[in-house]
């Protein structure tokens, strides 16, 4: 069962970074789509919710932090859809392995972890992988796009800290159904988003693209939380991050992403080498 959760999660994950890539092509207001999207993926896990043990927590101070960590996960995904637009999906990928660098370094810094060979050669492995994508002898290409993201993933591990272990006092549709509505409920406000623009986007995309990124995106998101909840982070985390190779093979036979393979499969290969050392 575990096995096929994580093919799931893979499948869904290498699915939604190729739809999504291609729903930006239409996009003219990053904002509104991307509340659009969110909607979606939430829907397609709130009809999931019978299917799961109905729980929620009594305590209100996980609520609250529940809430608190959507402020930054909505950062992550307004940031990550500029990101998106304007980088390959393979390239996206690497670079969100970033996201096991920089818990890596918080745990270090703010959970006073104990400082390890295996971690540190993990995350300078993430790192040299990242900077062999991005650098082209010269200087930094899209340097932009590289800062959005890198904040994009420190936001999502400061609301990962802040919401450590709530989702298993809930029913996991529900909660991740939470984790897409509230964000998008944010980026609505703070973005000063009409429901039009919510709705040109729509009309102006592609649909199967856009609806197939939404569901593919509440899904894969249910699918790790699902494999956390049966194996050891230690053994989801690296299985995990094989979507850094799917998202490249994908990306070079459909949305034909050919520039610099030879450099985007050593960086895939080091990212994954780093996320397994970081997790021995």
């Amino acid at each position: 069962m575990f096995a096929l959760v994580i093919a799931l999660h893979i499948f869904f994950s290498t699915a939604m970074g190729q739809f999504y890539k291609l729903t930006t092509r239409t996009m003219k207001n990053a904002a509104a789509q991307t509340v659009g999207l969110q909607l979606v993926a939430a829907l397609s896990c709130l009809i999931l919710v019978p299917f799961f043990e109905w729980k929620l927590p009594s305590e209100p101070i996980v609520y609250l932090l529940l809430t608190l960590s959507c402020v930054f996960y909505a950062i992550n995904n307004r940031l990550l859809a500029d990101v998106r637009k304007n980088l390959d999906v393979s390239v996206v990928s690497i670079l969100s392995q970033s996201y096991t660098a920089l818990l890596t370094v918080a745990g270090f810094v703010f959970l006073h972890e104990p400082v390890t060979i295996m971690k540190v050669v993990g995350a300078i492995l993430i790192i040299g992988g990242n900077a062999l994508v991005f650098w082209n002898g010269k200087s930094v290409k899209k340097t932009r796009y590289i800062w959005f993201g890198l904040l994009a993933y420190a936001c999502n591990v400061a609301a990962g800290l802040i919401d450590a272990k709530s989702s298993g006092q809930f029913n996991l549709p529900f909660y991740t159904t939470f984790l897409y509505v509230l964000p998008a409920l944010f980026i609505f406000v703070g973005n000063r988003v009409h429901v039009s623009d919510v709705a040109d986007e729509f009309k102006r995309s592609n649909k199967r693209d856009y609806i197939l990124t939404g569901i593919c995106w509440g899904l894969l998101y249910l699918m790790i939380l699902i494999a956390y909840s049966m194996e050891a982070v230690s053994l989801v985390t690296p299985l995990a991050s094989l979507t850094v190779f799917s998202n490249l093979v994908v990306g070079y036979l459909w949305l034909k992403e050919r520039d610099s393979m030879g450099k985007k499969t050593i960086a895939a290969l080091l990212a994954i080498l780093g996320v397994i050392f970081i997790s021995l």
